[in-house]
């Protein structure tokens, strides 16, 4: 149960630092292209799911690790979609089929096949992180964006 509070901790955290700091994550970053960020984003989701589900603390120590791109991808997205609130709504429907599909395995299977994912997260730094989700939207047809590598 604490685990699971500190991840909602960590969480929380990113997200009021991008409240209380406008254009705070975007001062050296023109914003990812849509596809970049929504691979981070549903990476970021399926990770705090995985997380929660295996009783561990590796999103909360990926949030707060990575908390400068994530902030990144979200403005992205919510530029994209115009608005936190339609944000708001397809990050909570990413996260509830998150859950359904975790809910539809047993619990030890469903973490022994999260294991390679909580694995990768728990080594993944903001360069690494950003690398990944540029080959995840490469991967799903998107042009490669080198725009947030600079840093």
């Amino acid at each position: 149960m604490k685990k699971s509070a500190l991840a909602v901790a960590a969480l929380a955290a990113v997200v009021a630092m991008a409240a209380a700091q406008p254009g705070w994550a975007a001062r050296r970053c023109i914003a990812p292209r849509a596809t970049e960020a929504e691979q981070a984003i549903r990476y970021i989701t399926n990770l705090m799911v995985a997380s929660s589900a295996c009783k561990n603390t590796v999103y909360a120590e990926f949030a707060l690790r990575n908390r400068v791109q994530i902030i990144r991808y979200q403005r992205a997205m919510i530029a994209h979609l115009h608005g936190t609130s339609a944000f708001d709504h397809w990050d909570t429907m990413l996260a509830n089929e998150a859950a359904e599909r975790q809910a539809a395995v047993p619990p030890v299977q469903f973490c022994q096949e999260a294991q390679p994912m909580l694995q990768q997260a728990a080594a993944l730094d903001g360069s690494g992180f950003r690398a990944y989700v540029a080959a995840q939207a490469a991967a799903a047809g998107a042009p490669p964006s080198a725009a947030c590598n600079r840093r």
